[in-house]
């Protein structure tokens, strides 16, 4: 296994969208480049309309190291990071297993974390964010569908 790797509670590196423009805006904060891509932290309001799909091309069993969800949490806006550690202390935390070729839909407010794999999987994901077909405050998406 070339990386195994350890991701903490969180929602916050989920927060940006990739996006065409830089629009100036009070609303729209972090801004970065990555990878040649423009990406901006929109409201909450935004986030809570997006769907992440994640096709998943290696079985993730629960000796894999699965994503870990605070269900409800995507409910609740942006968590500060010491209400997600409250919430993981609160034993909250619930294990998402996938089998080969499984699509999990998630939002991307949902507290989530996954912890280093045990076994052999590559635990391969294609990771697809699907929002709202016209974006506020003049954003366009960076590669629209």
């Amino acid at each position: 296994m070339e990386r195994n790797w350890l991701v903490p509670l969180h929602q916050d590196q989920d927060l940006s969208i990739s996006v065409a423009v830089r629009v100036d805006h009070p609303d729209l904060r972090g801004w970065s480049e990555k990878e040649g891509g423009l990406f901006v932290q929109p409201p909450a309001a935004l986030l809570e309309q997006l769907v992440a799909l994640r096709v998943h091309l290696d079985a993730c069993l629960e000796q894999d190291g699965p994503l870990q969800f605070v269900p409800g949490s995507h409910q609740a806006g942006q968590i500060s990071a010491d209400e997600a550690r409250l919430r993981r202390q609160a034993g909250l935390m619930v294990s998402c297993t996938m089998e080969q070729g499984d699509v999990l839909a998630m939002r991307p407010l949902v507290l989530h974390a996954s912890s280093k794999a045990e076994g052999h999987s590559r635990r391969r994901v294609l990771h697809f964010v699907f929002g709202p077909r016209k974006l506020p405050y003049g954003l366009s998406w960076q590669r629209p569908i």
